[in-house]
């Protein structure tokens, strides 16, 4: 009921231990998907915890926060989690589990997280091209991901940048065995759920702006469209 068409193999594919990179244009409705696979997963793990990591702090409030409490509500979920402003984190009263909410610009507040038990096996980076390059993101994941756990989600969401030789578009040429890469649009998406509007604004740039259009709307970098 809640997943677009472009979702429904890799939900149940996502598995522990691997790392999942969902990229693709606007509409494409890659954070919904992360925002309710990870409420799944946080409730099927007892003492798994959660952070989710924007560039700067400063964004998390409206963007993945937001999110996180729109797919717990979706999923009919809301009675069961207390959402805290200050500081910013999403709790599941029942055991405890806490969803991080986090900015790479505070590298000592990402170190900082100590969950009262179990550990961290959660991560998702949204937007990760706005990091500043695979260093920071690597900084990222071993400040998050360890502890005592035997099973770790490692996420991360974006639409492409432009230029191919961008850093998240130059790492997905080098192969890895243990990475999944999922590309959607918003062509798979039901038009219910953009609107007429949106529909109507990237229908109007591809026929006025091609190469923009593939890039804001297919999340495609110059040169790969066609």
């Amino acid at each position: 009921r809640v997943l677009g068409k472009a979702f429904v193999d890799i939900n149940r594919n996502i598995e522990p231990n691997k790392t999942y990179v969902f990229k693709g244009g606007r509409g494409a409705l890659k954070s919904s998907f992360l925002s309710l696979k990870i409420s799944e997963i946080l409730k099927n793990n007892p003492m798994m915890h959660a952070c989710i990591v924007r560039k700067v702090a400063g964004t998390l409030k409206d963007s993945v926060y937001a999110q996180m409490t729109w797919a717990i509500k979706e999923l009919n979920l809301e009675e069961e989690f207390e959402f805290k402003k200050n500081p910013l984190e999403i709790v599941l009263k029942k055991t405890g589990q806490t969803i991080y909410f986090r900015g790479a610009d505070d590298p000592i507040k990402l170190k900082s997280i100590k969950p009262p038990f179990g550990y961290i096996g959660i991560l998702w980076k949204e937007e990760k091209d706005q990091l500043a390059g695979p260093e920071e993101e690597r900084s990222i994941n071993q400040s998050i991901l360890r502890g005592n756990g035997t099973a770790f989600y490692d996420f991360s969401s974006f639409n492409p940048p432009k230029t191919k030789d961008a850093w998240v578009n130059r790492e997905l040429l080098v192969p890895d065995p243990n990475r999944i890469v999922h590309h959607s649009t918003f062509l798979e998406a039901p038009p219910e759920w953009l609107g007429q509007k949106f529909i109507d604004d990237a229908l109007h740039l591809q026929e006025v702006n091609p190469a923009a259009y593939e890039h804001e709307y297919l999340g495609v970098a110059n040169g790969e469209g066609g």
